[in-house]
C-alpha cells in the first residue's frame, strides 16, 4: 500500500486521475463549537483547515467541485450497541466505538444530518475510520508516523498538521482510494478501509 501511495505523478498512466480526483476528508466534530480537521486533495497536495459549522464544509464542497467526502464519524445509528461493520471491524483487530454510545451519539446524529445535506446537493460521501486507515497504510496507529511518512511518499501538506488535520488527511486519501476502487466496504453500507493487498499497475 505505501508503494501505491507513493506512486509518482504520472506513473501508469496515472497523472490525470490523481489531477482530477477532488476529495475531502473530513474528520468530523460532535458539535459546531469544536473544530472539524479538513483535507482537500488535488494532485499530491492536501490543503488543511479546521471548519466548525456544515454550511461552512458544505459550501467549501460547492467551490472546490468536491465529488466525494470521506466523513470519519458514523453514517448509521443502530438502536443500541455496535453495528455490524463495528463489529467486523474490532473482529479484524481495529478498535472503534459504538455510534450509540453517549459521547457519540451527537456524532453519529450529526455525521447522518451532513451526509444528506452533501448528497441532496450531488455529493458523494462514504464512512471512512482513519485510525483504521492510518494502520494499514503506514503500519502505525501514530499520527507523528504518518505525517513522516506522507512526506517520505511525496504528498505534501499544506496547513495545520494537527491531531484533527491528520485525520482528516488519511480519510482523504481513503477517499481516493475508494474512487479507483482499492478500498473494502465493511458491512453494508459500512466503513471504507484502504484495500490491504493493491498494488498499483505499471
Amino acid at each position: 500500500m505505501q508503494e501505491a501511495l507513493g506512486q509518482a505523478p504520472g506513473q501508469g498512466g496515472s497523472q490525470g486521475v490523481l489531477m482530477k480526483a477532488r476529495v475531502m476528508g473530513l474528520d468530523l466534530a460532535g458539535k459546531p463549537r469544536n473544530p472539524s480537521g479538513v483535507a482537500l486533495l488535488g494532485g499530491r497536495l492536501l490543503r488543511t483547515m479546521l471548519l466548525h459549522e456544515d454550511r461552512e464544509v458544505e459550501e467549501l464542497c460547492l467551490r472546490e467541485g468536491v465529488k466525494l467526502v470521506a466523513v470519519d464519524a458514523p453514517l448509521s445509528l443502530p438502536a443500541r450497541g455496535f453495528r455490524p461493520c463495528d463489529l467486523a471491524l474490532v473482529r479484524m483487530g481495529f478498535r472503534v466505538f459504538p455510534p450509540a454510545f453517549s459521547g457519540m451519539r451527537s456524532l453519529t446524529l450529526r455525521g447522518i444530518s451532513l451526509s444528506r445535506r452533501l448528497r441532496r446537493r450531488g455529493v458523494g460521501v462514504i464512512e471512512v475510520h482513519p485510525r483504521t486507515s492510518g494502520r494499514i497504510l503506514f503500519g502505525t496507529p501514530s499520527r507523528e508516523e504518518w505525517a513522516r511518512k506522507l512526506a517520505r511518499l511525496g504528498w505534501r501538506v499544506r496547513g495545520g498538521t494537527g491531531d484533527h488535520e491528520l485525520d482528516a488527511c488519511v480519510s482523504a486519501l481513503t477517499g481516493f482510494l475508494h474512487l479507483r476502487g482499492k478500498t473494502l466496504e465493511v458491512g453494508e453500507n459500512g466503513i471504507v478501509i484502504p484495500s490491504v493487498s493493491w498494488v498499483p499497475s505499471p
